[in-house]
């Protein structure tokens, strides 16, 4: 395998996209490996960029580990290039789409591995999405950036396929500061309860609300929680404490 990133082109895509739908269908054949560094299918990009294979227990390591060795490369030819995040995936396809114990993988939607630009699956890509917030946010949201690459949880669903709640510093600095358990490093139980009072719905539904009245963007993360009603004072360790 390659140890410098490269793109993979539209035949390499497509052959992406065939295993995909092999495994998907319940094929237990390896990974395409070969595109990486096959000529007809890949190629290089400027800048001539080390990679190496990395153990990688949660999406913030991955975000960390990507963000440090692409973060040179001019963001506008990186936020939309399907070939890069496609090579990526296939790259550390073990890391997106483990095989079970039965040798088999569930790869989910193809979003997941090859860039999708529509913005309502953007995010769902595995590797892109996690490089995008630690771009903006560092390791600063842990609520976003918890659990394996090959996970998709509610809470990350529901917050970054929403394009003025994932670029909003404040209000995602709020939904951290609520939602997530600094003592055990997990979110809190009931955060994506729809009975639960103050939960992550109730947070969305409000903000959205107060997204007409106020300035959200130019708020902080506590500016924002105090503009909440009471029902979420049980979630801020703030008021709590």
């Amino acid at each position: 395998m390659s140890d410098h990133i490269r793109i993979l082109n539209e035949k390499g895509i497509d052959r992406f996209r065939d295993y995909l739908a092999s495994i998907r269908e319940g094929s237990i054949e390896k990974p395409p490996y070969e595109l990486l560094n096959d000529s007809w299918c890949s190629a290089k990009i400027p800048g001539d960029i080390e990679i190496g294979k990395r153990d990688f227990h949660n999406k913030l390591q991955a975000a960390k580990f990507l963000y440090e060795r692409i973060r040179l490369l001019p963001y506008s030819q990186v936020e939309s290039h399907i070939g890069l995040w496609s090579w990526l995936s296939l790259y550390f396809f073990d890391y997106v789409c483990p095989p079970n114990e039965a040798a088999k993988r569930l790869p989910g939607r193809d979003c997941r591995h090859i860039l999708d630009l529509d913005f309502r699956r953007y995010y769902y890509h595995l590797l892109i999405g996690p490089f995008n917030i630690y771009k903006l946010y560092g390791d600063t949201i842990p609520l976003l950036l918890n659990g394996p690459l090959f996970q998709t949880s509610k809470i990350y669903q529901e917050l970054a396929a929403r394009q003025g709640f994932i670029t909003n510093k404040g209000v995602i600095e709020a939904a951290n500061i609520l939602y997530f358990n600094l003592h055990n490093k997990k979110p809190k139980q009931a955060t994506v309860s729809k009975k639960k009072h103050g939960s992550l719905f109730r947070f969305i539904e409000v903000i959205q609300q107060l997204d007409l009245t106020y300035d959200l963007y130019s708020m902080n993360g506590t500016e924002v929680l105090s503009l909440l009603p009471a029902e979420f004072d049980e979630w801020n360790p703030t008021v709590l404490s």
